[in-house]
């Protein structure tokens, strides 16, 4: 009896039909002769990929068209959420989101983002323009998708959200900075120096609101807790607060004081 197979049971034969060049992208299996999409992105606690069925006409669609087949990923992708790792996927929601998603028109299948829970993160870091994205245009954004994940491109956007949704504007000079320090993505970071990840021409500006801020709090040190190798909080009162600093280094910047992270 192969290992791990169980009693009385008989194992489904599967046969890979459809299968893109990224690995994580749903594929297109045969499974005791019935078409299934299979997702790895969303198993269960076993590790096992989830499937649903499919017909041949959407098999047909998921071929010749990646656009339909990333938006139909990003909108199953919730309902693997649900089922969480032990719970079963909901086979019938995601059935019902195959027609409108595959074979609809591209205002319908617009509106029925509309009214659904979908991964937005799937969609930009495959290529999606993320100004026709916002203004519901999901079809259209997806013209120019790509295999190919560039999840930084995804995390460069929520970060940007973040920012937007503390009122936090970033102009060119103070994300060439965040870039610099490598701390665009997560203000949380340990700076660092990259200017390779710096537009070349604002380079040398980045240098200089460097070496002034540096040179302005040169012996400043921000103090930490004894007991437990804290910082002191912005207003603390052993050793130096990061408000001094930061007031400092804006004062002779000839910048406002603020957070951009």
């Amino acid at each position: 009896m192969p290992a791990g197979a169980v009693r009385g049971k008989t194992e489904s034969v599967r046969e890979m039909v459809f299968t893109r060049n990224s690995g994580w992208i749903p594929n297109v299996i045969r499974e005791d002769g019935e078409l299934k999409l299979m997702l790895g992105a969303g198993a269960d606690a076993n590790h096992d990929p989830r499937t649903f069925s499919i017909s041949e006409a959407h098999l047909a669609l998921i071929r010749e068209d990646l656009a339909r087949h990333l938006l139909l990923w990003s909108a199953v992708l919730p309902l693997c959420d649900d089922a969480g790792t032990r719970g079963r996927l909901d086979e019938n929601a995601a059935v019902a989101l195959l027609d409108p998603i595959l074979l609809a028109a591209p205002a319908d299948t617009d509106a029925l983002f509309q009214r659904i829970r979908w991964d937005r993160s799937r969609l930009i870091s495959h290529g999606a323009d993320i100004g026709l994205l916002e203004r519901g245009q999901v079809c259209a954004s997806m013209r120019a998708a790509t295999e190919t994940s560039d999840g930084k491109r995804a995390q460069e956007y929520h970060a940007g959200r973040r920012r937007a949704e503390r009122g936090a504007v970033l102009g060119p000079l103070d994300a060439a900075i965040l870039r610099y320090t490598g701390q665009y993505l997560h203000g949380a970071t340990v700076p660092r120096r990259m200017p390779d990840a710096v537009d070349p021409e604002l380079l040398p500006e980045v240098m200089q609101v460097i070496a002034t801020a540096e040179q302005a709090c040169a012996g400043m040190r921000i103090g930490r807790d004894p007991r437990r190798g804290n910082p002191a909080p912005r207003t603390g009162s052993t050793g130096i607060g990061w408000n001094p600093v930061s007031s400092t280094i804006s004062t002779a910047s000839g910048s406002p004081r603020c957070s951009t992270t």
